[in-house]
């Protein structure tokens, strides 16, 4: 597989976009998955993951959600 940037060989898959990238155009940053949700009516709690260091290509946009309260 190679790079979707460069055509080098590809290391690593971008955890947002899904792209194949190279050792130069791999960064790392912080996945969370998820949600949190609190009711203290009926005592419920959803929790989320977070991942540090996960695999991004420094090139797709990332955005966050709010859901809204």
């Amino acid at each position: 597989m190679h790079c979707y940037y460069c055509d080098n060989e590809a290391k690593a898959i971008c955890r947002f976009c899904g792209a194949a990238v190279c050792s130069d155009h791999t960064k790392a940053g912080r996945f969370v998955s998820g949600w949190s949700s609190h009711s203290e009516l009926s005592g419920t709690r959803a929790d989320y993951v977070i991942v540090n260091n996960a695999i991004w290509c420094g090139r797709c946009s990332v955005q966050p959600v709010f859901a809204m309260r």
